[in-house]
């Protein structure tokens, strides 16, 4: 499409030229509205593309799925890691999610499924909601293109000491299974045991599977050290 055409189309739409440059460049456009990511960040070899420095992207035909690190990258010395995990029903006339449908996969192929509550709240009890905090703006840099859709509350591991987290909202209520309507979304932080080995520098993978799906989908994704509060090259 010639500048011209651009501009053309994106006075037809309502978004202004440049707005709508951005959306061809994304690839993601929110009905009805303007809104979506400003951008993704140059791809690192087989990984997914990053949305931020802390957030990978798969976008298919069926569901956008994506893996935010931040918090992953504070917990180096725990025994679970939470990753903040963002689903987008586009295709699906449902998707069904359980605890069994998430899977963290190593570099050499070792699979932990998702940890327990119980184990989670014995020790990282104290931690789950600074983890929520750090995690925050995932919600709101995974959820901006789904703004118009229907957000589906989702808390595999909920916490009883605070009543609601900014982004992520209630807290208190455990849901085991969560059902997407289809252009309908949801975020949250989910706790995985902790990989063999160092966190940092490695990649790893998110699978997620459902009754719904002929196979799973998955998300590339680093964790990478910080110093000084930012991310190591």
């Amino acid at each position: 499409m010639t500048g011209p055409e651009q501009a053309g189309a994106a006075r037809a739409s309502g978004c202004a030229p440049w707005v709508f440059g951005v959306v061809l460049l994304v690839g993601l456009v929110v009905a009805g509205g303007c809104r979506g990511w400003k951008g993704t960040l140059p791809r690192e070899g087989d990984l997914h593309p990053r949305l931020t420095p802390f957030t990978y992207l798969e976008r298919g035909r069926l569901l956008a799925l994506a893996a935010d690190v931040r918090a992953t990258i504070e917990r180096e010395d725990d025994p679970f890691v939470p990753l903040a995990v963002g689903i987008a029903n586009r295709g699906l006339d449902r998707l069904t999610l359980t605890r069994e449908s998430f899977t963290l996969v190593d570099e050499q192929g070792r699979r932990y499924p998702l940890a327990t509550i119980d184990e989670v709240r014995e020790k990282m009890g104290n931690l789950v909601p600074i983890d929520l905090r750090i995690s925050a703006d995932f919600v709101s840099v995974f959820g901006s293109p789904w703004d118009l859709w229907q957000r589906v509350p989702a808390t595999f591991f909920p916490v009883l000491s605070v009543g609601s987290v900014p982004g992520f909202g209630p807290r208190t209520i455990r849901r085991d299974r969560v059902e997407l309507p289809r252009r309908s979304w949801m975020a949250d932080l989910l706790y995985f045991p902790h990989p063999e080995g160092e966190l940092a520098g490695r990649r790893f993978e998110l699978w997620v599977d459902a009754e719904e799906l002929d196979e799973p989908v998955f998300v590339k994704f680093a964790v990478r050290a910080m110093v000084r509060g930012r991310e190591r090259p």
